[in-house]
């Protein structure tokens, strides 16, 4: 299993399942674009938490849909059966190790591995683990019919198991003394991706900010996904352009492959990708 580095910090892609769009749906902007090509193009997009281990935690961000889930038959989230625990254990760490499970927003493919099915009911997962979320996040899901089942499934357990806690990320909690929430809202309403820094170095957990590196040299392309379009860009923009500034480790949850790397900019202001290798 491929690792990444950032300072004396360890990352992990646990990959729960790639699946693949056109462009053109995943991207309705770009069938405006002068590079209609690519608009016909399929994207691969991948489904995977990342697990960060410091010298003091092991951390887990999102934690993708989650198998034997009722999703209204919709064919990327519901009933799946993927090795997800699996490839989870061949990282080296137990569920049980796990202390904390930050997450950046509340979509159905960020959440569903909060819990699992045992002797018929949902249970954490993660049996030790602090969960974090934004309290708005998880008012709008509580709030909402959309969600009644992930609500039941993927939240309330974790609740009553008095695991979860809610944050205003726009205050920027650290948590492990290493990573902590900032705002980049647009995708979903306080949508929030996470800061880790060790030592000079930093990663930057992007959660849903951009789903391909299409959006690199296309930061106008909304997905379909994103609920505010103009928040979403400006949030989209302001992080490739920290990210590029701070050499960033760019860790996306939902790029195909490594999923990661780094950004770096131009003197016209165009954005080049580099893909991460990792280390073994």
């Amino acid at each position: 299993m491929k690792q990444y580095r950032t300072g004396d910090s360890v990352i992990f892609k646990v990959l729960e399942r790639e699946i693949h769009i056109p462009a053109a749906d995943l991207y309705p902007d770009s069938l405006q674009s002068a590079d209609a090509d690519e608009a016909n193009q399929p994207v691969s997009l991948s489904i995977h938490s990342w697990v960060v281990r410091t010298p003091d935690d092991v951390i887990v961000i999102d934690t993708g849909t989650g198998n034997d889930r009722d999703r209204g038959n919709n064919p990327f989230y519901h009933q799946l059966d993927t090795p997800y625990l699996e490839n989870f254990l061949a990282t080296g760490i137990k569920p049980e190790e796990v202390t904390l499970v930050l997450m950046t927003h509340l979509h159905t493919d960020h959440v569903g591995w909060n819990t699992v099915w045992r002797e018929n009911r949902w249970v954490p997962l993660f049996p030790h683990a602090r969960y974090i979320c934004s309290e708005k996040e998880l008012m709008r899901v509580k709030e909402s019919e959309r969600y009644r089942n992930l609500w039941l499934d993927s939240l309330l357990p974790i609740i009553e198991a008095g695991l979860l806690e809610t944050v205003d990320v726009a205050a920027q909690p650290v948590f492990g003394g290493k990573i902590h929430y900032t705002p980049t809202p647009g995708h979903s309403p306080d949508h929030a991706a996470l800061i880790l820094s060790c030592g000079g170095e930093y990663a930057f957990f992007a959660g849903d900010i951009v789903h391909s590196p299409l959006q690199f040299t296309h930061p106008e392309w909304n997905s379909v996904f994103c609920g505010d379009r103009q928040q979403a860009e400006t949030s989209r923009r302001r992080a490739m352009a920290w990210c590029a500034e701070h050499h960033a480790l760019w860790l996306s949850a939902h790029f195909s492959g490594h999923s990661c790397g780094w950004l770096n900019v131009d003197k016209y202001g165009n954005y080049g990708w580099t893909e991460a290798s990792g280390c073994n």
